[in-house]
């Protein structure tokens, strides 16, 4: 005779099942890496181009990047145009949101409010202040960005 016998074919079922539930956290916790990974890099990013547009000169004007951190949802950040976010013009602004699960944490920058405002001089692209940028994720994980008082934009 061929074929599985109905004892093989469950014993395969349960085998690719344990198999399976084993994996989904390997899984899981490999998406939150590769999701802190991304933000971590496009804010990083988002430092480093309001940087660059700073000495450079873009608009004859200073820039930077305001950090929004939102206590009862989820946080952002702004790239911006202008000495400061209060004083920026907001035609330039290029907005991203974090999901929830995400937030900012601070350590060293001056907070205005709750939020976090990194500005680089026109020409030099000196910021207004350094500090570290701290990612967390709610469950698990968080990736931190370094600015110093050159204004090099780093990862750790």
């Amino acid at each position: 005779m061929r074929g599985f016998t109905f004892v093989e074919i469950l014993i395969t079922t349960g085998i690719f099942l344990i198999l399976a539930a084993a994996s989904l956290p390997i899984y899981n916790s490999l998406q939150v890496s590769t999701q802190l990974n991304e933000h971590s890099a496009q804010i990083t990013q988002a430092l480093r181009v309001a940087r660059e547009r700073a000495v450079s000169g873009l608009n004859d004007s200073a820039h930077g990047v305001f950090f929004n951190i939102n206590l009862s949802g989820a946080d952002k950040y702004v790239l911006y145009q202008g000495s400061s976010y209060v004083t920026r013009v907001a035609a330039y602004d290029q907005e991203k949101f974090l999901e929830d699960s995400f937030n900012f944490g601070n350590s060293g920058f001056i907070l205005v409010g709750t939020d976090i405002d990194v500005n680089f001089s026109k020409t030099l692209g000196k910021p207004n202040d350094t500090g570290m940028l701290i990612i967390n994720h709610n469950v698990s994980g968080q990736r931190k960005i370094m600015v110093n008082a050159i204004g090099a934009v780093t990862e750790q």
